[in-house]
């Protein structure tokens, strides 16, 4: 966290977008392994009848640190100044001065997580016994309000022991991950990544593209055309754009081509901010709801992932561009279905692979979604109804996935940790 939030500080001072680019991924890069870590930490600290309450309800924050980010790009955004740094070679505006507002969050949780203790199930399961029972004692004393020689516990005893040697980090690595992908665990390590992997997919590549294609929706609103959607719009851009080439490369004489020289303004469309923390916090409060459904887990992901898949399709049959918006952005709802999954990797799972699981499925759904950035950004504005038709039938796969999944506890008796 505190590696992360340097990195992205100094990020803002670089003279070049390529500096930028490499800070800001490296600074992503610990960010994400903060992110995975600490759903699992928070899995190791609760009990196991409010476990998945307690995961879902840390993807609802998740779900609204989009919202907030819109809340505090926007005055950030509005400000006017342009500061001289003649020792950097830049000029500090306010996008600069954003990128350091949006990591005072990780600041702060770099302080706040030295505060944190460690999962005394963790520490015992590699045999730091003695740092689990200090942490158990400190836990004791704080929520009893009481003294700590009042905590009658002088050992543990795991039910699941086994003898931890000692190993070089490779080593460890392999014999963490390597268990994931054998039986007992194989088929459900595959089936969890496979729809974590759409989920990802889905959600962040096409949310990536909102900005643009609300700019497409009000530019047709604003030249009164109502009768067209999403893929329309984009058809039609895509043809201005060709026609464009042709008369560049000399194919087509005879069109009249207007070149409007733009002009970077610094900013950003009030439209797009508002759709983005409207739709956001919108989801964030879903998410909310859904934590109070505990053990409708697998019946409320397949009902996630299937509402999805019926948008795509419904985004191409809408005949104008507000229903298609909408059925967009219900589209990206797969995110509503993370707090799920990592809710089954804390809980089907022992707890020597539980950390590596959750990290391996984060990396995968990391590693899903900068692929399908890439790929949307290809075929998204060719070929637009094939696309949300094939990519419709790929989430529906994944619902069909999550049909398999284990069946919820209706009634958990057992409390320990």
């Amino acid at each position: 966290m505190h590696v992360g939030f340097i990195l992205s500080c100094v990020s803002s001072l670089s003279p070049n977008w390529y500096l930028l680019g490499v800070l800001k991924f490296l600074s992503v890069c610990f960010s994400c392994a903060a992110n995975s870590a600490t759903y699992t930490l928070v899995g190791e600290s609760c009990v196991q009848r409010v476990r998945s309450k307690y995961m879902l309800l840390m993807t609802c924050l998740l779900l609204l640190s989009p919202a907030i980010a819109g809340a505090l790009a926007y005055p950030t955004l509005k400000l006017d100044f342009a500061a001289q740094l003649p020792w950097l070679g830049i000029v500090f505006r306010p996008w600069r001065l954003l990128i350091i507002v949006f990591a005072l969050p990780s600041g702060v949780g770099a302080v706040a997580i030295s505060f944190f203790y460690e999962s005394p199930k963790f520490l015992a399961n590699w045999e730091r016994k003695d740092e689990a029972l200090d942490v158990l004692k400190s836990m004791y004393t704080i929520n009893r309000k009481t003294s700590a020689n009042e905590y009658k516990v002088k050992s543990i005893i795991l039910e699941d022991e086994s003898v931890k040697k000692k190993m070089s980090v490779y080593r460890a690595l392999y014999e963490q991950s390597a268990p994931l992908f054998r039986p007992p665990y194989l088929w459900r390590t595959l089936q969890l990544f496979y729809i974590i992997f759409v989920v990802y997919i889905t959600n962040n590549s096409f949310l990536t593209w909102l900005p643009h294609i609300l700019n497409l929706v009000r530019l047709s609103m604003e030249n009164n055309g109502s009768g067209n959607n999403i893929c329309s719009l984009i058809s039609s851009e895509q043809q201005t754009e060709h026609a464009f080439v042709d008369v560049v490369n000399g194919t087509n004489s005879n069109a009249t081509v207007v070149v409007d020289t733009e002009i970077c303004l610094y900013t950003i469309e009030e439209n797009v901010m508002v759709t983005l923390i409207a739709s956001q916090s919108i989801f964030s409060f879903l998410n909310f709801v859904i934590s109070y459904l505990p053990n409708y887990r697998k019946a409320v992901l397949v009902s996630i992932l299937s509402l999805s898949s019926l948008s795509g399709v419904c985004l191409n049959l809408t005949p104008e561009p507000i229903s298609s918006v909408f059925f967009f952005v219900v589209f990206t709802c797969t995110c509503l279905g993370m707090g799920i999954l990592a809710s089954y990797f804390v809980d089907l799972y022992p707890t020597s692979y539980r950390g590596m699981v959750q990290c391996l499925g984060i990396m995968v759904g990391r590693s899903s979604a900068f692929v399908g950035i890439n790929v949307v950004g290809n075929v998204f504005f060719e070929n637009c109804q094939v696309t949300f038709y094939l990519w419709s039938l790929l989430v529906f796969s994944s619902a069909v996935a999550a049909c398999f999944l284990p069946p919820d506890k209706s009634k958990i008796t057992s409390t320990a940790l």
